[in-house]
């Protein structure tokens, strides 16, 4: 075994690895309980032996512990990066989306160090589909702003914001590197009061796995978010791409709610690059 996972073996024991194919439980799954198992007992970022080695040490074949890995991955219990191996999860950090909040004011809430980096701004003309959603008509003038999230310096989240200029003439001018929403309500007199946010899944493309430095097709959580004024005026239609082992969204439950579905997600991520 190399010396990266003879290092995870002095908390985990992976040589007690086995699989048995007499087993009706598939052998993937057989292997993916045990590496979780060894994984608990593991400080978060501790790397678990290559695949070669889970290989020896269960008597399967590289597809097997692929498999096994791949759902780990994305169950949160393991991270994978280029270069680096596999390791074990952080706990991600959980994000209620109870309330329209801000990246900035959620994390600093929940004790953390979020920072932000403007990866684009620029005045657009409304396309059809983003203007239904903020109440303008086509053509009209809108910013677009992309940001890159950071919790702790480590990438995170891309935030890709729609606003109609005619609620904030010169946005394009101030610094976004702050809380947008502190901006809004000290510059503009505008306030989050309600709105709607929709989570689905999706793989990361070439721009998003480049800027969260994860591999490409890596699993991340995408919502889809409009916010509107007290008055209902929407002013804000974000597409958000978080990185799943680093984040999580919850919804409080009530009896009174309904589950509304929805038969393509393509109709929530519209292509706008």
């Amino acid at each position: 075994m190399s010396a990266a996972g003879a290092r995870g073996s002095e908390a985990a024991n992976w040589e007690s690895l086995r699989v048995d194919s007499s087993d009706v439980m598939p052998l993937y799954h057989q292997l993916k309980q045990q590496i979780r198992e060894q994984a608990r007992r593991l400080e978060p970022d501790t790397m678990i032996p290559s695949e070669k080695e889970l290989m020896d040490l269960s008597g399967v074949g590289r597809a097997t512990v692929r498999r096994a890995i791949s759902d780990l991955v994305q169950e949160g219990f393991l991270q994978t990066h280029q270069g680096r191996g596999t390791l074990t999860a952080r706990p991600r950090i959980e994000a209620a989306l109870s309330r329209p909040a801000g990246f900035t004011e959620t994390m600093t809430r929940l004790g953390r160090s979020p920072s932000t980096k403007v990866l684009l701004l620029e005045r657009i003309e409304a396309s059809p589909d983003v203007a239904s959603h903020l109440g303008v008509d086509a053509g009209e003038g809108i910013y677009v702003i992309e940001r890159l999230r950071l919790i702790d310096d480590e990438p995170c989240m891309v935030e890709r914001t729609h606003m109609p200029e005619r609620n904030a003439p010169g946005l394009i001018d101030q610094d976004l590197c702050c809380s947008l929403y502190e901006l809004l309500a000290s510059e503009y007199g505008i306030e989050p009061a309600t709105g709607s946010e929709t989570v689905v899944a999706v793989n990361a493309d070439r721009h998003l796995a480049s800027v969260l430095d994860v591999p490409l097709a890596s699993a991340l959580l995408a919502t889809v978010r409009v916010t509107t004024t007290s008055t209902g005026v929407p002013f804000e239609y974000t597409l958000r791409h978080a990185r799943g082992d680093l984040l999580a969204f919850t919804v409080a439950l009530d009896s009174g709610a309904t589950l509304e579905e929805r038969s393509s997600a393509d109709q929530l991520l519209p292509a706008t690059r």
